[in-house]
């Protein structure tokens, strides 16, 4: 093994390639290697003056600096500094135009037809005093067979209170329900009346009728099947409910619970 001495003499620049076993190098394929391989004290040292002068070419040179810069300041106008740009945001930032809707539009609801009303006096007694408390919220007429002598004076107490209950368990604003006679109590007897009564029916724009009993039915509907609960006729529906003289006599949940086919029209 060579003596470890042999390094010294190794430029550093090439010491990583003497240490992997590089040894011989020649010269013409490194110019300038020569001139590395001289040592320190061999190259060229400048005179003192030289150095001296070197030295202070700095000093001069910042000086010289300085006073080109404070003389510049003193000549250039002074300029404002232009206030920071607003940093612009990012897009993902930035809110999104919004789009547009595609929710069909909402179909108008078509104006309620204007039903004009006949004169009150118009109608014979006891219809006329019925329908001067007619209102535009008129929705469905209630018709029994003893509603004639009910309204000249000889009224059943027992039949007021049925319908006072059935109107409350209705839960219908005021006025969407009007009585509509279809006979006339002539003092003695029942006179039928059916075409005073689908007259109003049409006059008012009625589309619902509430038939109590089945000789109400026979009065005003006598075509339609006694066993139906429901019939159409002229466009009008017509529910068929039980006798007042007989819901008189129930409990009012029994009276509610025979007339809850009332509470599916749908009205309003």
């Amino acid at each position: 093994m060579g003596s470890p001495s042999a390094e010294l003499n190794v430029l550093e620049s090439v010491r990583p390639w003497y240490q992997n076993g590089l040894q011989y190098v020649f010269k013409d394929a490194l110019p300038g290697i020569e001139e590395l391989e001289k040592p320190k004290r061999q190259r060229p040292v400048a005179p003192p003056q030289q150095r001296q002068q070197a030295q202070s070419r700095p000093h001069q040179f910042g000086q010289q600096q300085s006073a080109q810069q404070q003389s510049a300041g003193q000549q250039a106008p002074i300029q404002q500094s232009a206030p920071p740009q607003q940093q612009q945001r990012p897009s993902f930032d930035r809110t999104p135009p919004a789009k547009p809707s595609r929710m069909p539009a909402q179909r108008q609801a078509p104006a309620p037809t204007q039903v004009n009303h006949p004169d009150p006096q118009s109608w014979p007694a006891p219809w006329s005093n019925l329908a001067a408390r007619i209102t535009p919220r008129l929705q469905i007429f209630w018709t029994y067979s003893q509603m004639g002598q009910d309204l000249s004076g000889q009224a059943d107490a027992a039949r007021r209170k049925l319908f006072q209950s059935l109107i409350g368990y209705m839960g219908l604003p005021k006025g969407a329900i009007s009585f509509w006679p279809c006979t006339a109590w002539n003092g003695s007897e029942f006179e039928n009346k059916a075409d005073i009564f689908w007259k109003g029916v049409e006059s008012y724009g009625v589309k619902f009728v509430a038939c109590f009993g089945d000789q109400t039915r026979s009065i005003i509907a006598p075509d339609a099947p006694s066993s139906s609960a429901s019939v159409h006729i002229n466009g009008v529906q017509m529910l068929m409910l039980q006798d007042p003289d007989f819901l008189k006599t129930l409990p009012p949940d029994e009276q509610q619970l025979l007339c809850i086919s009332l509470l599916r029209l749908p009205l309003f």
